[in-house]
């Protein structure tokens, strides 16, 4: 019992020196270990459920992939399904873990965890932890941890997620080695394949003075070995931005997607305040680079547009890209007709939305938008429709996804003679554009100007 005691005033000393929204025990855990997880509540991340009395729950699962959501338990706001945290003191919380594969059920051997997924929420599923929360389970032996710069390794290519600088920049390079079983015997440091620093310990310091280098992407490589000549390596990037070029936006270009001709585009994104802007997408491979740096239109410090024409595309084919703005906000172009959504649309069925695009997965993160140049014009069956006057519409106000079970407007549509036969001579829909969810009432949009996809959207075009 002292042992426990002590254990636990450690832990929360621990918290205090080193501000983290969860710890675990032990502090780097693999999936053999028995595992335990302490969530402080004061920390950023954490704000909604600051000072809750209630019990807190835990959706949780684990990463193979990493980014991905997998062997979740329960289902949302499931009480009796999801596993209660144990209160410690005001804010302060543990889960239990235990065995990972046993807690979250991996019975496959060729499978490994890579990451422990969390969102705390409050008792009745309003309150909650964002963003969503990934502990590394690490790997028995040598293990690399990129202390500085802050890079994100998930994306599959050091090129997709780089870190950001300018040409007289220095940026502190900090690596540490994570001895699981073993002891580090060297690090070595390599940018652009060239041996640049070494040391003989667990820790690696240089700083990397951007002015060496010319603009464009750095690879740095880093190698750790140890006394059993066993090897670990991790790679990233260094983006040494060149300078912005400031050009005002092409006549006759507004904000959103500008189709310039049937292989091109013209990007332009409101966003004052900000300091460089890279467009990426399906035409780059998602991949930061320099030849899609932005253009700063600037007419005020609080109204500048970035923009950026993309040539060379192929005719009517899908593209999703988003915005990289300042090397850390990926987001969608506002004024997108239609988005991705990697949470929501792996639910929704073939028969709502036939052929949707896949989303990037491994590429990016957060809601991508499209563009597609070429379109073709719907080419309308009755030419010659006569609205009926204000004063004689009778309006039935529909909700798709109460109104057909199959949630789609194909069946809507073959409703329609219902409708009629009720006197109904006008359909008012509720919101259509995208909203956060698959389900909801629409009166929660993220994207104004798209159509939400868990319905088909070619088919609504043709009955509006």
């Amino acid at each position: 019992m002292k042992f426990k005691f002590l254990l636990f005033i450690l832990i929360f000393f621990s918290i205090k020196l080193f501000p983290q929204i969860v710890i675990t025990v032990p502090e780097f855990p693999t999936e053999d270990d028995s595992i335990t997880i302490y969530f402080d509540a004061t920390q950023p991340g954490a704000e909604e459920l600051l000072n809750y009395t209630g019990t807190l729950y835990a959706h949780t699962g684990v990463s193979s992939t990493a980014g991905i959501w997998q062997h979740v338990i329960g289902h949302w706001g499931n009480n009796t399904e999801q596993p209660a945290l144990i209160r410690d003191s005001s804010n302060h919380y543990h889960l239990n873990i235990g065995y990972p594969r046993e807690f979250y059920n991996v019975t496959d051997p060729s499978e490994h965890i890579q990451a422990l997924d969390f969102v705390f929420r409050s008792a009745d599923a309003t309150h909650q932890t964002r963003p969503d929360i990934f502990v590394d389970v690490y790997e028995p032996g040598l293990n690399l941890i990129i202390n500085s710069p802050e890079v994100d390794l998930e994306y599959g290519n050091p090129l997709r997620s780089p870190a950001f600088c300018n040409p007289n920049d220095t940026i502190n390079i900090s690596i540490t080695c994570v001895e699981i079983g073993t002891l580090t015997s060297s690090i070595k440091l390599y940018i652009d394949g060239n041996l640049t620093a070494q040391s003989g310990s667990n820790e690696l310091s240089y700083q990397f003075f951007a002015s060496n280098y010319t603009v464009g992407a750095r690879m740095v490589t880093v190698v750790a070995s140890d006394t059993s000549d066993i090897t670990d390596t991790v790679a990233f990037a260094i983006m040494i931005n060149p300078p912005v070029t400031e050009l005002p936006l092409p006549a006759g270009n507004v904000h959103g997607i500008n189709y310039t001709g049937s292989s091109s585009v013209t990007l332009a994104l409101y966003a004052p305040y900000k300091e460089f802007v890279y467009v990426i997408g399906d035409f780059n491979d998602w991949k930061v680079d320099t030849s899609y740096y932005m253009y700063k239109d600037e007419v005020t410090p609080d109204s500048v547009i970035w923009w950026y024409t993309i040539n060379n595309l192929t005719p009517g084919e899908e593209y999703s890209f988003q915005y990289l703005v300042d090397g850390k906000i990926r987001i969608g172009d506002p004024y997108t007709e239609k988005v991705l959504d990697p949470d929501n649309d792996p639910y929704i069925s073939d028969t709502t939305y036939p052929d949707l695009k896949p989303y990037p997965y491994g590429k990016t993160s957060q809601i991508v938008s499209e563009f597609q140049t070429d379109q073709q014009p719907y080419q309308w069956q009755i030419t010659n429709f006569e609205k009926p006057q204000k004063t004689d519409l009778i309006i039935y106000e529909l909700l798709v996804r109460d109104f057909t079970s199959t949630h789609n407007y194909k069946t809507l549509k073959d409703t329609l003679g219902y409708l009629k036969r009720l006197g109904i001579n006008a359909v008012e829909l509720m919101p259509v554009m995208e909203f956060e969810g698959n389900e909801s009432w629409g009166y929660n949009p993220s994207f104004h100007n798209a159509l939400d996809n868990t319905t088909d959207q070619r088919m609504i075009l043709r009955i509006l």
